[in-house]
């Protein structure tokens, strides 16, 4: 699986109205995505950047999508935004069954000095820790081998329930809406 993200800083005239007319109206053209498992419309209000957040089956699925006219949309609405792209180290489901509220993003270098199976190993052991947390719709550690990074992304009911992160890098949504194809552990 690979998980994808881009980020786009909205114009000071694109308000909050919009940004959910432009959720309503995009999230109906993904139903069928090939290779789509996941996408969640990410909403960070304070710095009004708009953020979607996709798991793919595949890198392949990832890259038809770019090179598509649903990407074109994206391009011809808000300009050709950075794509990060990580791998899908570990994801499972969480015990909240109702679709999420907030999002958590925590990414932190991988040392030097460690040895990348051991610390994901020890990831995927605090991954497995969490997954009985009340509010948790879904965790996952993520492994971006350009930058060397590690990302532990965290789905909740509420920002209330969520476990809070210490990271160099940590960001807060709001989840506008989701999309969901698959059930049970990806």
């Amino acid at each position: 699986m690979l998980a994808m993200q881009y980020t786009v800083r909205l114009p000071e005239d694109f308000d909050d109205k919009q940004i959910q007319e432009h959720v309503a109206a995009r999230s109906q053209l993904f139903e069928g995505c090939p290779g789509l498992r996941h996408k969640f419309y990410l909403y960070d209000a304070e710095e009004h950047v708009y953020a979607p957040f996709y798991i793919w089956e595949n890198a392949q699925f990832a890259q038809d999508f770019l090179l598509n006219n649903l990407f074109n949309g994206v391009t011809e609405t808000f300009g050709r935004p950075r794509v990060r792209s990580w791998q899908v180290i570990a994801f499972d489901y969480g015990p909240a069954k109702g679709d999420p509220k907030y999002m958590c993003s925590a990414v932190d270098k991988v040392p030097s000095g460690s040895p990348v199976g051991a610390l994901m190993q020890a990831e995927k052991e605090h991954h497995q820790s969490l997954l009985k947390t009340p509010g948790l719709f879904a965790h996952m550690v993520l492994l971006d081998p350009d930058r060397w990074e590690k990302g532990l992304y965290s789905l909740w009911q509420s920002r209330e329930q969520a476990v809070p992160v210490k990271a160099d890098c940590v960001s807060d949504y709001a989840v506008l809406e989701s999309y969901r194809k698959m059930q049970g552990a990806a």
